[in-house]
């Protein structure tokens, strides 16, 4: 065990007690483009010539949905959340003649099972090679009390967040791999949301026309329940939920202009990527139910990153407003039951 890695979480423990302070004047709106396929066409041209990949963010394991597997291997029916993902891109290489690049970030928890499901799975058809896998970091799980959680004579470890995922690509020279095959823009998602269309055609042309290094896909919460995107000095940023009662209800032309969230679908120029995994972006403290047992679950806290936090080091980006029928991640076994019912 690293004394650096419980130094430092026992100082980001004392740290995450003082709220964040925003000046509410520096606050605006970022603007907001509806749902159009007028930029298709750019978008297909763009694929088709093999400039387009996806990091699929798979670190997190399938304990609040008491199963003790990768997140990606859980099924719904007969296919597990991995095998939909490949899935969907193997039919655009199909319709395209392409073969896009697929990037999974793995946590240290979960990498050796993650790879050994794909590998007796034989990557689901997928070619081998086009499939590449790396670790994020981790640190150590918290009690309530800021002590670190003992287990069977070891300090339990977590993922620290998607957050890290450039670091992560960074350290496992894979920036660099994806310079090396042409690719300009990568989409970045979590393996949660089985809706994802991982290949849109009609937000990648819209991103690539208006000339935007940074978009992401957002919907319209219809209560102050989440973080909402906004700007803070006049860059992108996520408004914290302490600060949301000010600005969610304002109006402007008919319009609400503070309440559109984050639905971890974003896509990023490759100049961005490089940027950003030379940034140490911030860490949230995150309240969770850690199992240590079968069936113990002790309450803990966690350090994660955000990926979003390092939107604040893009000069602007464009929020793509889509609808709900693309956004139902699977966090518990409600979310599941929902899914297979539904016949997804």
């Amino acid at each position: 065990m690293n004394i650096f890695k419980i130094i430092k979480t026992k100082i980001l423990y004392k740290k995450s007690f003082k709220d964040e302070v925003i000046n509410t004047l520096n606050v605006s709106f970022l603007n907001v483009l509806k749902k159009t396929d007028k930029y298709r066409s750019v978008g297909v041209e763009f694929v088709k010539n093999g400039k387009y990949a996806v990091v699929i963010m798979a670190g997190g394991m399938g304990s609040r949905l008491g199963l003790n597997i990768p997140k990606g291997c859980i099924k719904i029916n007969d296919k597990s959340l991995f095998e939909i993902y490949v899935d969907k891109l193997k039919k655009v290489n199909s319709e395209l003649n392409i073969e896009i690049p697929i990037y999974i970030m793995t946590s240290k928890n979960n990498n050796i099972s993650t790879q050994k499901f794909f590998k007796s799975n034989n990557f689901f058809s997928y070619p081998q090679d086009k499939v590449k896998f790396f670790v994020q970091d981790e640190l150590p799980i918290l009690n309530k009390s800021g002590k670190v959680v003992n287990y069977n004579k070891s300090i339990l470890m977590g993922p620290n967040g998607n957050g890290d995922v450039f670091k992560s690509l960074k350290r496992n020279n894979l920036i660099n791999d994806m310079k090396l095959n042409n690719i300009e823009y990568a989409l970045f998602v979590n393996i949660d949301n089985p809706l994802n269309n991982l290949v849109d055609f009609d937000f990648i042309g819209a991103t690539i026309a208006k000339k935007y290094k940074l978009s992401s896909k957002t919907i319209k919460l219809d209560k102050p329940n989440e973080w909402i995107f906004i700007k803070y000095n006049k860059r992108p940023y996520m408004l914290p939920l302490g600060y949301i009662g000010k600005f969610f209800n304002k109006l402007v032309n008919g319009e609400y202009l503070y309440r559109y969230k984050n639905i971890s679908y974003h896509l990023i120029h490759i100049d961005l990527i490089e940027k950003f995994s030379k940034i140490n972006l911030k860490y949230h403290r995150a309240y969770k139910l850690t199992k240590i047992d079968k069936d113990k679950e002790i309450e803990s806290f966690k350090f994660e990153k955000f990926i979003f936090d390092a939107f604040y080091y893009a000069d602007d980006m464009l929020l793509y407003e889509t609808d709900n029928k693309e956004f139902y991640p699977i966090k518990n076994i409600k979310d599941l039951e929902y899914f297979k019912k539904n016949n997804h």
